[in-house]
């Protein structure tokens, strides 16, 4: 504050005459200056002030905004003239609302020039250039007096009124137009590149940047005057609209930037709902403020722009609180916010303390807002680029975490593979190899009477039936050609065509989207739910349900039967192959199960 008070003392007020770049002296230039409530600037009000209504300017203290009236300035042309020859007088503020000059001699108008105004189409300016100029030899009219009649009524008014030669003026415009091409350039460069990175990656933190840089360019475009010139020249009031609100703008997705950035979503919820109801509740103000403004009424918009100087500093206020929330909870990236929001803090109070005319204006209060917007785009990009370090980092971390656990599944499955074999081959030593032996056995000392080929062949479809049991339970190519859906169908049809238990099946979700990799997964532990359901359940009615999301798959399976006593958990070396695959999947394991009222298992993983 301190800082702002000696600033203060260094500035000047909102009218500013020079030549050639240079201030003029006040006190001996004759300068008069009157107050009127109409805008209408014709000759007739013109002749209607009396001398006795124009009052003398002894310096530059003259404050021009939120009046109720319009300003008149009558300037002698020969108190200019002794500083020098001029060809041209510049009203360098793009965004006086009307405009109107006369040189006069006496009480005769020597030339009278086009009423003009940013609320008139463009075509009404003296020359093609975004600020008011008028070309004007000053030797031409010794003994006039230059009159300047302006409204901008309610809202802020700054009259720089620059006379110079013709070498300065083009020197001055040439150095205007180089500055604005480079920021446009900068800020054109940021849009499209950001614009492409969100296309590219789609992460949403780039479409945020894109948006901040896009509304930049938009203001900084209506600021200076360029979109009123070439876009919407005959349009003026969609200027008057667009400047202010665009610049109110800039603040949401700056904020949605920081809520990406810090993640507060996860890490701190209850901040990230906070902010999405105030960006909600700016909004609703926001398109209240846009429509109202919109009807052209300078009083209203002089309101909106009042209540924004209040508005945006306590925004402001509250994220840099937020911002230092964070930071002292060590949220990773949250010095970002902190120093953004610091800065632009700084940079808005000045700007709006110099609005709100506590102090007045020089080159630095007067572009405090363009300070602040600049800074802001520099501390997003250093946080892009320090995120985007960190983010390979992580990057290449998460690879490696993926391929262990890519390993560790494939170790996983070759074990259930390994054991599935070793049962496969268990049960056709036991039972299928039994059987043909013992086939073997009754062919070799049975008669060939109808009877005996009845009873083989009796013999012969049970091994056949065994053989069909075995294929369901093993063979990968059900799943390859059907499919993991049509797969399981299977199976569960075949278990309720030759068993005695009533399976019903549930599919909830899309199966195309699951690739081969994880259907493999899906359908081994499918079946050792289901072989643990014909072995051991000893039930008559049972459930499963599969529900696949797009990154996420649920099973869940229930039964009647007698269940497991002891801890569930453990029980089985099937299920504990499925609990440590799960576990590796960084996913979640349940079973219920009491030995009493039947059986239940719960999984639940991400798709890998």
């Amino acid at each position: 504050m301190c800082w702002l008070l000696l600033l203060a003392k260094a500035v000047h007020s909102q009218l500013h005459i020079s030549y050639n770049g240079k201030e003029i002296n006040y006190s001996n230039s004759g300068i008069q200056y009157t107050l009127t409530p109409e805008n209408n600037f014709s000759k007739t009000i013109l002749a209607g002030i009396k001398q006795n209504q124009w009052q003398n300017l002894t310096d530059n203290k003259l404050h021009t905004s939120n009046l109720p009236n319009c300003i008149w300035l009558k300037i002698p042309l020969n108190s200019l003239l002794q500083y020098g020859q001029f060809n041209f007088i510049n009203v360098n503020n793009p965004h006086i609302n009307y405009l109107q000059c006369w040189i006069m001699k006496g009480d005769s108008i020597v030339q009278s020039f086009e009423r003009t105004g940013d609320n008139m189409p463009f075509a009404t300016r003296p020359l093609n250039t975004t600020s008011f100029v008028y070309h004007i030899n000053g030797t031409s009219y010794p003994g006039c007096d230059l009159v300047i009649a302006a409204d901008k009524r309610y809202t802020k008014l700054d009259l720089p009124l620059e006379f110079s030669t013709e070498t300065f003026f083009l020197q001055k415009i040439l150095n205007k137009n180089l500055l604005t091409g480079l920021l446009l350039g900068i800020g054109i460069f940021l849009v499209i590149f950001n614009f492409y990175l969100y296309i590219s990656v789609r992460q949403k933190l780039y479409f945020w940047y894109f948006l901040y840089a896009f509304i930049i360019i938009v203001y900084l475009g209506t600021d200076i005057g360029l979109l009123f010139k070439y876009l919407y020249p005959d349009a003026p009031v969609v200027n008057d609209v667009i400047r202010p609100a665009v610049f109110a703008l800039s603040i949401l997705p700056l904020l949605n930037f920081f809520n990406v950035l810090l993640d507060l979503k996860k890490e701190l919820p209850g901040i990230y709902q906070f902010n999405r109801r105030l960006a909600i509740g700016f909004l609703i103000l926001f398109f209240i403020a846009v429509a109202t403004s919109a009807t052209g009424n300078y009083q209203v918009q002089g309101m909106w722009v009042y209540t924004n100087r209040i508005i945006s500093p306590l925004l402001l206020f509250t994220i840099l609180a937020e911002a230092f929330y964070c930071f002292v909870k060590k949220i990773r990236y949250a010095i970002f916010p902190l120093l953004s929001f610091s800065g632009f803090t700084v940079f808005i109070v000045i700007y709006a303390l110099q609005q709100g005319l506590v102090i007045a204006q020089n080159d630095f209060t007067s572009a405090a807002h363009y300070w602040g917007l600049f800074f802001e785009a520099m501390v997003m990009a250093f946080a892009l680029a320090w995120r985007f370090k960190f983010y390979k980092e992580d990057s290449e971390r998460l690879l490696k975490e993926n391929q262990q656990q890519q390993e560790n599944i494939f170790k996983e499955m070759a074990m259930y593979q390994e054991k599935e074999m070793l049962r496969m081959s268990s049960m056709l030593h036991d039972h299928l190899g039994a059987d043909i032996g013992l086939l073997r056995l009754e062919a070799d000392n049975m008669p060939l009477t109808e009877a005996a080929r009845s009873k083989i062949a009796n013999h012969i479809t049970q091994i056949g039936n065994e053989v069909r049991t075995m294929s369901h339970s093993f063979s990968p190519a059900l799943l390859k050609d059907k499919g993991l859906r049509a797969a399981i169908a299977e199976n569960v049809k075949f278990i309720n065509t030759n068993s005695q238990i009533d399976l019903q099946f549930e599919w909830m979700g899309e199966s195309g989207s699951i690739n081969f990799q994880n259907e493999v997964i899906v359908y081994r532990m499918v079946q050792e739910i289901l072989q643990n359901l014909l072995k051991h359940a000893k039930a008559t009615n049972a459930f499963l349900q599969i529900i696949a999301e797009k990154n996420l798959i649920s099973i869940y399976a229930e039964d009647d039967g007698m269940g497991f006593t002891g801890d569930p958990n453990t029980a089985g070396l099937g299920f504990k192959s499925i609990k440590k695959l799960v576990s590796i999947l960084k996913g979640s394991f349940n079973v219920d199960s009491d030995g009493r009222n039947g059986f239940s298992i719960s999984i639940e993983f991400n798709l890998i």
